[in-house]
């Protein structure tokens, strides 16, 4: 991000930028500059996309830059950027060609939700969307609302969503949305969320069409979210490579823990692991703290596998193509009281084991 608002911040207004006198080399130089610039790939991990208030200096930039085939190559490799805005999936290299675009758009409850891309593989769906509340649109918009952008942004539990996929009307999946970023700047949240079909032992190679429905989770509403999606494009179904695992471990809350499996593919590294839970576990009672996998590959880089959906636990980050294996110790992160600091580690419950990646 620091190259794109460097190009743009420090962009010489008083440049002769005429399209008259800009001759063929120059419109060439400007068009590699901005392929280059925009499209430079972040830290490792998660990539960023283009600000809003990056897009707007862009626009007037499209203005300077008033010939229309830079003008064409700016404004593609911008949109072309954009469909990264919300996919943050840990793991997956710079060529994401197996995201499919979906941009379809649903407005219930007085906010429009548009599911922006997704990445499928046989049992889980990688989905990411924006989530924009109208009200606060239409207040910023000036028109009359009853509350503040604040009064409105305060109450977060609304955007907490629950998902359920369909295939020929019958539950396929299911996930949730367990964490938002709301900008009360932008009146938007920019996420993603996970949904798990092994439970329902659906195999989404094989699905073509299949139906997704978001809802409020600590709210009642009586609309929902409803979308279509197109499942006949490229599943990673075929690409992935699993590691049979047999790692057990009991917590003293209770509950007993299983990793049974590593698979990995070009859209995720994941973890199964199947937590057991005595009959008439009350979690209010019993429940000590969540379960997580931190690790350390062979080239001494840090990683994490924390829960997606189900049984899955994913990998929060890229890895040095050279590594070959990670070292995983089971943690609990301890139950801690509302509002307080969650540590990065927990404590050990269970014996380190070692998972071999990048398909060796």
């Amino acid at each position: 991000m620091r190259d794109l608002y460097e190009m743009f911040n420090g962009f010489d207004t008083e440049e002769e930028t005429d399209p008259e006198a800009m001759n063929d080399l120059e419109k060439q130089i400007w068009k590699k500059k901005l392929r280059k610039e925009i499209r430079s790939p972040g830290k490792v991990g998660r990539r960023m996309a283009v600000s809003t208030g990056c897009l707007g200096i862009a626009a007037g930039l499209f203005v300077l830059l008033a010939d229309s085939e830079v003008l064409a190559v700016a404004k593609q490799t911008i949109e072309e950027t954009y469909k990264s805005i919300a996919v943050w999936v840990g793991g997956t290299p710079e060529e994401n060609d197996y995201v499919q675009e979906i941009y379809g758009k649903s407005t219930a409850n007085g906010r429009a939700i548009t599911i922006v891309d997704m990445i499928a593989d046989e049992d889980l769906l990688q989905i990411s969307y924006q989530d924009r509340d109208l009200s606060i649109e239409n207040f910023l918009q000036g028109g009359y609302v009853s509350r503040s952008p604040a009064e409105e942004t305060k109450d977060n539990t609304k955007y907490f969503l629950d998902a359920e996929l369909l295939v020929d009307g019958k539950t396929a999946g299911s996930g949730a949305v367990g964490t938002i970023r709301l900008s009360s700047e932008t009146n938007a949240i920019d996420g993603n969320f996970c949904i798990y079909t092994g439970d329902f032992g659906v195999d989404m190679s094989k699905v073509k069409e299949a139906e997704l429905i978001l809802r409020q989770r600590y709210v009642e509403a009586e609309e929902e979210w409803k979308f279509s999606l197109d499942l006949e494009k490229r599943n990673l179904k075929d690409t992935t490579k699993t590691q049979e695992l047999s790692q057990s471990f009991a917590i003293e809350d209770g509950r007993t823990v299983e990793v049974y499996r590593y698979a990995e593919n070009e859209g995720a590294r994941k973890l199964y692991v199947k937590v057991t839970r005595p009959e008439n576990w009350d979690p209010d009672k019993f429940y000590s703290g969540y379960l997580q996998f931190r690790g350390v590959t062979d080239q001494k880089q840090k990683v994490m596998f924390e829960q997606a959906a189900g049984d899955i636990y994913l990998l929060n980050r890229n890895i040095n193509s050279n590594t070959r294996s990670i070292t995983i110790t089971p943690e609990l992160i301890p139950r801690g009281e509302v509002g307080e600091a969650v540590p990065e580690e927990g404590i050990p419950v269970g014996e380190s084991f070692t998972l071999e990646v990048n398909g060796k």
